[in-house]
Protein backbone atom coordinates (compact mmCIF):
# COMPACT_ATOMS: atom_id res chain seq x y z
CA UNK A 1 0.00 0.00 0.00
CA UNK A 2 1.28 3.24 -0.76
CA UNK A 3 2.47 5.71 1.74
CA UNK A 4 0.62 9.00 -0.30
CA UNK A 5 -2.63 8.01 -0.63
CA UNK A 6 -3.55 7.34 -4.06
CA UNK A 7 -5.92 9.81 -5.82
CA UNK A 8 -9.10 8.42 -7.98
CA UNK A 9 -9.26 10.26 -11.10
CA UNK A 10 -12.52 12.03 -10.32
CA UNK A 11 -10.54 13.62 -7.55
CA UNK A 12 -7.81 15.41 -9.75
CA UNK A 13 -7.74 18.13 -12.70
CA UNK A 14 -8.71 16.80 -15.98
CA UNK A 15 -5.33 16.92 -17.51
CA UNK A 16 -3.89 15.04 -14.60
CA UNK A 17 -6.68 12.33 -15.05
CA UNK A 18 -6.04 12.11 -18.97
CA UNK A 19 -2.57 11.43 -17.75
CA UNK A 20 -3.61 8.75 -15.48
CA UNK A 21 -5.81 7.13 -17.75
CA UNK A 22 -2.91 7.15 -20.40
CA UNK A 23 -0.70 5.60 -18.33
CA UNK A 24 -3.20 2.87 -17.05
CA UNK A 25 -4.12 1.80 -21.32
CA UNK A 26 -0.04 2.04 -21.36
CA UNK A 27 0.61 -0.01 -18.58
CA UNK A 28 -2.79 -1.11 -16.68
CA UNK A 29 -1.15 0.09 -13.28
CA UNK A 30 -1.14 3.65 -12.38
CA UNK A 31 0.09 3.80 -8.93
CA UNK A 32 2.88 6.01 -8.86
CA UNK A 33 1.19 8.60 -10.83
CA UNK A 34 -1.81 8.58 -8.65
CA UNK A 35 -0.25 9.09 -5.65
CA UNK A 36 2.20 12.24 -7.15
CA UNK A 37 -0.89 13.34 -8.63
CA UNK A 38 -1.47 15.60 -5.56
CA UNK A 39 0.91 17.80 -7.10
CA UNK A 40 -0.37 17.97 -10.98
CA UNK A 41 1.64 21.01 -11.19
CA UNK A 42 5.07 19.45 -10.51
CA UNK A 43 4.41 16.38 -12.46
CA UNK A 44 3.89 18.47 -15.64
CA UNK A 45 6.84 20.51 -15.06
CA UNK A 46 8.78 17.17 -14.26
CA UNK A 47 7.43 15.98 -17.96
CA UNK A 48 8.59 18.56 -19.49
CA UNK A 49 12.27 18.29 -18.29
CA UNK A 50 12.23 14.38 -18.50
CA UNK A 51 11.04 14.03 -21.56
CA UNK A 52 12.92 16.33 -23.76
CA UNK A 53 16.32 15.36 -21.74
CA UNK A 54 15.57 11.09 -22.78
CA UNK A 55 14.28 12.11 -26.76
CA UNK A 56 16.28 14.87 -27.55
CA UNK A 57 19.55 15.03 -25.77
CA UNK A 58 22.84 15.02 -27.19
CA UNK A 59 23.60 10.85 -25.70
CA UNK A 60 22.26 8.20 -28.01
CA UNK A 61 19.13 6.66 -26.74
CA UNK A 62 21.00 3.30 -26.45
CA UNK A 63 23.60 4.38 -23.86
CA UNK A 64 21.04 6.58 -21.58
CA UNK A 65 18.89 2.80 -21.38
CA UNK A 66 22.38 1.25 -21.05
CA UNK A 67 22.75 4.12 -18.06
CA UNK A 68 18.98 3.77 -16.46
CA UNK A 69 18.96 0.47 -16.13
CA UNK A 70 22.29 0.55 -14.34
CA UNK A 71 21.37 2.87 -11.91
CA UNK A 72 17.96 1.07 -11.49
CA UNK A 73 19.92 -2.28 -10.82
CA UNK A 74 21.54 -0.80 -8.09
CA UNK A 75 18.53 1.26 -6.64
CA UNK A 76 16.82 -2.11 -7.01
CA UNK A 77 13.94 -0.01 -9.13
CA UNK A 78 11.07 -2.61 -10.08
CA UNK A 79 9.53 0.05 -12.19
CA UNK A 80 12.29 0.88 -14.35
CA UNK A 81 13.52 -2.81 -14.26
CA UNK A 82 10.70 -3.97 -15.16
CA UNK A 83 10.48 -1.63 -18.69
CA UNK A 84 12.34 -0.90 -22.27
CA UNK A 85 12.53 2.08 -24.19
CA UNK A 86 12.08 0.72 -27.64
CA UNK A 87 14.33 3.41 -29.32
CA UNK A 88 17.11 2.06 -27.46
CA UNK A 89 16.28 -1.73 -28.76
CA UNK A 90 16.23 -0.50 -31.67
CA UNK A 91 19.46 1.28 -31.44
CA UNK A 92 21.07 -2.26 -30.57
CA UNK A 93 20.29 -2.60 -26.79
CA UNK A 94 19.74 -6.34 -25.93
CA UNK A 95 18.55 -8.23 -23.08
CA UNK A 96 21.26 -9.73 -22.90
CA UNK A 97 23.37 -6.59 -22.61
CA UNK A 98 21.27 -5.45 -19.75
CA UNK A 99 22.02 -8.94 -17.92
CA UNK A 100 26.03 -7.79 -18.57
CA UNK A 101 25.34 -4.36 -16.71
CA UNK A 102 26.67 -5.28 -13.61
CA UNK A 103 30.29 -6.55 -15.24
CA UNK A 104 29.88 -4.14 -17.68
CA UNK A 105 33.65 -2.90 -16.78
CA UNK A 106 35.30 -6.10 -18.50
CA UNK A 107 32.27 -7.57 -20.65
CA UNK A 108 33.09 -7.08 -24.76
CA UNK A 109 29.20 -6.14 -25.02
CA UNK A 110 30.48 -2.51 -24.35
CA UNK A 111 32.27 -0.07 -25.45
CA UNK A 112 34.70 2.00 -23.31
CA UNK A 113 32.39 5.12 -23.70
CA UNK A 114 29.51 2.85 -22.46
CA UNK A 115 31.47 1.64 -19.88
CA UNK A 116 32.70 4.33 -18.20
CA UNK A 117 28.89 5.75 -18.40
CA UNK A 118 27.76 2.99 -16.90
CA UNK A 119 30.53 3.42 -14.09
CA UNK A 120 29.78 6.87 -13.52
CA UNK A 121 26.07 5.61 -12.99
CA UNK A 122 26.52 3.02 -10.84
CA UNK A 123 28.80 4.81 -8.93
CA UNK A 124 26.61 7.93 -8.09
CA UNK A 125 23.66 5.57 -7.46
CA UNK A 126 25.56 3.54 -5.09
CA UNK A 127 28.01 6.58 -3.29
CA UNK A 128 27.72 9.74 -5.03
CA UNK A 129 30.64 10.55 -2.80
CA UNK A 130 33.08 7.99 -4.41
CA UNK A 131 32.66 9.84 -7.51
CA UNK A 132 36.21 11.03 -7.63
CA UNK A 133 38.57 13.12 -10.16
CA UNK A 134 39.97 9.82 -11.67
CA UNK A 135 35.71 8.87 -12.89
CA UNK A 136 35.51 12.72 -14.59
CA UNK A 137 38.90 12.47 -16.42
CA UNK A 138 37.20 8.97 -17.50
CA UNK A 139 34.66 10.33 -18.56
CA UNK A 140 36.45 13.66 -20.54
CA UNK A 141 38.13 10.95 -22.30
CA UNK A 142 35.17 10.09 -24.23
CA UNK A 143 32.37 12.55 -23.22
CA UNK A 144 32.62 16.54 -24.46
CA UNK A 145 31.46 19.07 -21.39
CA UNK A 146 28.11 19.26 -22.44
CA UNK A 147 27.40 15.39 -22.56
CA UNK A 148 29.08 15.12 -19.64
CA UNK A 149 26.48 17.63 -18.03
CA UNK A 150 23.91 15.56 -19.66
CA UNK A 151 25.02 12.44 -18.21
CA UNK A 152 24.96 13.82 -14.76
CA UNK A 153 21.11 15.53 -15.12
CA UNK A 154 19.89 11.49 -16.36
CA UNK A 155 21.36 9.84 -13.85
CA UNK A 156 20.33 12.06 -10.99
CA UNK A 157 16.99 11.89 -12.24
CA UNK A 158 16.86 8.18 -12.03
CA UNK A 159 18.79 8.12 -9.33
CA UNK A 160 16.16 10.56 -7.33
CA UNK A 161 12.81 9.47 -9.06
CA UNK A 162 13.48 6.01 -8.47
CA UNK A 163 13.67 6.42 -4.92
CA UNK A 164 11.42 8.62 -4.73
CA UNK A 165 8.34 5.66 -5.40
CA UNK A 166 10.35 3.04 -3.48
CA UNK A 167 10.41 5.57 -0.32
CA UNK A 168 6.60 6.24 -1.01
CA UNK A 169 5.89 2.76 -1.93
CA UNK A 170 4.10 3.47 -4.82
CA UNK A 171 6.32 1.27 -7.21
CA UNK A 172 3.80 0.35 -10.36
CA UNK A 173 4.05 -2.95 -12.29
CA UNK A 174 6.00 -1.12 -14.19
CA UNK A 175 7.10 1.81 -15.42
CA UNK A 176 4.69 4.28 -18.13
CA UNK A 177 7.04 3.10 -20.87
CA UNK A 178 5.66 -0.69 -21.97
CA UNK A 179 8.50 -2.84 -21.66
CA UNK A 180 8.82 -4.77 -25.21
CA UNK A 181 7.44 -8.28 -24.74
CA UNK A 182 4.03 -6.43 -23.63
CA UNK A 183 4.09 -4.42 -26.76
CA UNK A 184 5.02 -7.58 -28.90
CA UNK A 185 2.04 -9.16 -27.74
CA UNK A 186 0.01 -6.43 -28.10
CA UNK A 187 1.27 -6.10 -31.88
Amino acid sequence: MARIRLLETSEMEPEMAGMVNQMAELVGDTTALRAIAHRPDIVKSFGSFYWPLQMDGLLSRKLVEQVRLAVAQVNQCANCLGSRYQDSIDEGLSEEMIAALPNAETSPMFDERERAAIAFGQQMAADHFGVDDAMFERLHRSFTEKEIVELCFDVAQFVGIGRMFAVIDATNTACQIPNLATREAAE
